[in-house]
C-alpha cells in the first residue's frame, strides 16, 4: 500500500526582513490529472549553510480544530538535511538548490515531498504543517504554513484515510 500528499494551501505567515525579503509561498497544480506541487520565491541577504536549522511540526485536523500532533521534524544543519533526509530534505534538493546558499533571489519550483515509498500509514488524513526556519542564534527567519491530506493508494484506487 502507498501513501500520497495533497497540498491544499501554501502562506509565508512570518518573515524577518533582515535576512529574507519578497517571500511567497504557493501550490499549483498544471492539470487536471496532476499532482501538486508547492513554490517557494525570495530574496536572501545572507549566506545560508549549516547556520540554519528547520523546525516542522504538524498538527492533525480533529473536530473543526488543529491539534498539535507526536509527528515533528528538526534538521539543526541546513546542509545536512538537503544531503540526508529523505523527505523534506530530498523535495528542496530536487529543485538544483546547493549547499552553502549564497545571497540572491531564489525560486524553488514544482517540490513535492517523494511520499510514494513511505514505509507505514499515516496516522491522520489532514494536517497543517508549520515550518519555522532559525538562525545561528535562535533568530526567526521565517515561519510558513502548508495544509496537507494525506491519500492511501490501494491497486490503481485512491482511497482517503
Amino acid at each position: 500500500m502507498k501513501s500520497s500528499i495533497i497540498f491544499e494551501r501554501a502562506s509565508v505567515d512570518y518573515v524577518n526582513e533582515n535576512y529574507v525579503t519578497g517571500a511567497k509561498m504557493n501550490v499549483r497544480r498544471y492539470g487536471r490529472k496532476s499532482d501538486y506541487y508547492v513554490n517557494l520565491e525570495g530574496t536572501i541577504k545572507h549566506t545560508w549553510g549549516n547556520n540554519i536549522s528547520f523546525h516542522a511540526i504538524l498538527y492533525e485536523y480533529l473536530h473543526n480544530e488543529y491539534k498539535r500532533t507526536f509527528v515533528e521534524f528538526y534538521f539543526k544543519e541546513g546542509c545536512k538535511m538537503l544531503d540526508s533526509d529523505p523527505y523534506v530534505g530530498k523535495a528542496v534538493a530536487n529543485t538544483g538548490l546547493k549547499c552553502p546558499v549564497p545571497p540572491g533571489y531564489y525560486l524553488l519550483a514544482n517540490m513535492s515531498i517523494p511520499f510514494e515509498d513511505f514505509p507505514y500509514v499515516w496516522p491522520f488524513e489532514r494536517a497543517r504543517g508549520v515550518g519555522v526556519v532559525t538562525c545561528c542564534d535562535n533568530v526567526v527567519l521565517a515561519n510558513v504554513s502548508l495544509y496537507l491530506k494525506f491519500v492511501q493508494i490501494r491497486k490503481n484506487r485512491r482511497t482517503v484515510l
